[in-house]
């Protein structure tokens, strides 16, 4: 009978969607190009991504409605300075499961790509199998969806 973490294995090695790769090698919140019009804050600028047309570059609110209706869309956060998305937008489209999952704004989110670790990190048993990040839940084996 195979294991718990060993079908987590599997899931992981899976092929993953052609749109995650673009994704996770997209920079955001930075200043739209093509609305420069449209102000960006701290918090703001382009935090969106399309899954169907997947390009590597993020999108702002104005490329939403001019070019993107109709599409399936991801809207990114930022969480201690890192980028994150909420499960509820991913779950149906990528599977989250066994990657790290933390309470932000009082919603389930994983962060994009791993973290640095500053010295030794945080000591723990659960580690992630790719960047050996100390884990919060002992059922988890990635920190994040680029380590999974």
């Amino acid at each position: 009978m195979v294991s718990l973490k060993e079908m987590a294995r599997l899931d992981a090695e899976r092929a993953p969607p052609a749109w995650l790769s673009p994704l996770l090698e997209t920079k955001f919140f930075e200043p739209c190009p093509e609305h420069p019009a449209i102000r960006s804050t701290r918090n703001s600028g382009c935090n969106f991504f399309c899954t169907q047309c997947a390009g590597a570059h993020a999108l702002c609110s104005g490329c939403l409605a001019a070019d993107h209706a109709g599409h399936q869309i991801i809207q990114i956060r930022k969480s201690s300075s890192h980028c994150a998305v909420k499960v509820a937008e991913i779950e149906h489209l990528l599977s989250v499961s066994q990657v790290q999952t933390y309470l932000i704004n009082g919603e389930l989110a994983v962060f994009l790509d791993k973290r640095t670790i500053l010295g030794q990190g945080k000591p723990g048993a659960a580690r992630c199998e790719e960047c050996d990040r100390g884990l919060q839940d002992m059922d988890c084996l990635f920190c994040s969806l680029g380590c999974k």
